[in-house]
């Protein structure tokens, strides 16, 4: 696969990058004019504006020794800034995959973006790593318990499939919809989609339709299709209730209300 020189890591700065697949279309669409791309040197995966070759040649005799001082200007600086504390990405223990140093520095020293960074990198290839799974959930636990609301969200997702811990629908319920109160928009359409399969809660359309709603107003393009799937099971009575209580600002004011017994 060949590599996108113009294309730098946002964590490390290497310009070793490859392209990524979309991982799901909501992605697509939310990241316009850019595609992911992974770091061969840390792992960290990002979205950059895609690199087209340029079709302007006549200039190139001009460019080329352009380039050259900038790229001789460029090594100068990097050579300048460098501090003698630098050290290579290093390994966790136990876990086969190279960490990049000041991430895991800001880590361990409570950076919950950070922990979330490190457990997402180490999810993404633990199918078959009992360790690094472990690994990653533990600092899924650091960063939720810092009230991450993404890292809440990714330890509900996984306390509710059972990858990594134990299945457990009770931590699921409680993460995810700790993140929507904060008003996280995937919390918020994860929390109904709890409402809707009935894990963790009773079964409650017309919830599921309130939480859906308010994640896709918050910008989150899957709960759009969520949304209005479950709108066709609703009557019109409860489609009404449901978008009255999507409307209130407080969550806590959507939890509270009554709803009604569905008919037959």
């Amino acid at each position: 696969m060949s590599l996108h020189a113009t294309v730098t890591c946002p964590t490390c700065g290497s310009a070793d990058c490859r392209k990524s697949k979309w991982q799901s279309e909501g992605e697509r669409q939310v990241q316009t004019g850019k595609r992911p791309y992974r770091c061969r040197a840390c792992t960290h995966r990002f979205h950059a504006p895609e690199r087209k070759r340029s079709r302007w040649r006549n200039g190139a005799s001009f460019i080329g020794p352009v380039l050259v001082v900038v790229a001789v200007m460029a090594a100068v600086i990097v050579v300048g800034s460098r501090t003698s504390d630098e050290i290579p990405a290093q390994n966790l223990p136990g876990v086969p995959i190279p960490i990049d140093p000041y991430t895991l520095r800001a880590a361990n020293e409570g950076d919950a973006a950070a922990q979330l960074r490190i457990a997402k990198t180490l999810l993404l290839d633990s199918a078959n790593d009992r360790a690094q799974s472990l690994e990653a959930v533990r600092w899924l636990q650091a960063a939720a318990g810092s009230e991450h609301p993404g890292a809440m969200v990714e330890l509900g997702k996984l306390y509710r499939s059972g990858f990594g811990v134990l299945q457990d629908y009770d931590q699921a319920a409680k993460w995810i919809r700790t993140a929507a109160a904060r008003g996280d928009a995937e919390g918020m359409l994860e929390l109904g989609r709890l409402y809707r399969d009935g894990i963790g809660f009773p079964r409650d359309p017309v919830r599921a339709y309130v939480w859906f709603n308010r994640a896709a107003a918050a910008l989150n393009i899957d709960a759009v299709r969520d949304r209005d799937e479950i709108a066709r099971s609703l009557d019109a009575d409860e489609l009404k209730q449901a978008q009255a209580q999507s409307s209130r600002v407080e969550s806590g004011e959507a939890e509270a209300s009554p709803v009604k017994e569905r008919k037959g």
